[in-house]
């Protein structure tokens, strides 16, 4: 009788083990599939989904002409996850608007705005770190960023 309750113990054990892995991220997250804390003012309705599945919205307009790839940029800015923990952030960091030097979702989100424009920007895992999420980032996760452009450069 002894033996027969191991089974069911192991049976047990499993599908509870199985439950517990319920909040796991095991794919690719579209900003529509998450909850965000309220204190990070997403809303998606209210913002433009661009065709990548990256969503903006402008949050103080701004003047001049509009960012294009190649631009090299100077930017404020501060990263979320929905959750509203916070990640990163910096003040007056300046790269070039290229493939590879910022993620993909980042850069499609800060094309077009206007310096002194802050822009949030939300970021589909998959233009993001993706399934190898990095350092303090999970994998497969939404990033939310809220940037202000302080200035920008044509491509030298």
């Amino acid at each position: 009788m002894r033996h027969a309750r191991r089974p069911f113990a192991l049976v047990l054990a499993l599908v509870a083990g199985l439950a517990a892995c319920d909040d796991d991220v095991t794919g690719p997250q579209n900003p529509g599939d998450v909850s965000f804390n309220p204190s990070l003012g997403v809303d998606l309705e209210a913002m433009t989904e661009l065709d990548s599945g990256v969503y903006i919205q402008t949050l103080t307009t701004g003047q001049g002409v509009p960012v294009v790839e190649g631009d090299v940029v100077v930017v404020d800015y501060t990263l979320w996850l929905p959750d509203g923990d916070e990640k990163d952030s910096g003040t007056d960091v300046s790269f070039a608007l290229t493939p590879n030097s910022v993620i993909d979702g980042f850069r499609l989100g800060l094309l077009g705005m206007l310096i002194g424009e802050t822009r949030l920007i939300v970021i589909p895992s998959s233009l993001a770190y993706g399934a190898g999420g990095t350092t303090g980032i999970p994998p497969h996760s939404v990033l939310v960023f809220r940037v202000t452009l302080k200035d920008l450069n044509p491509p030298v």
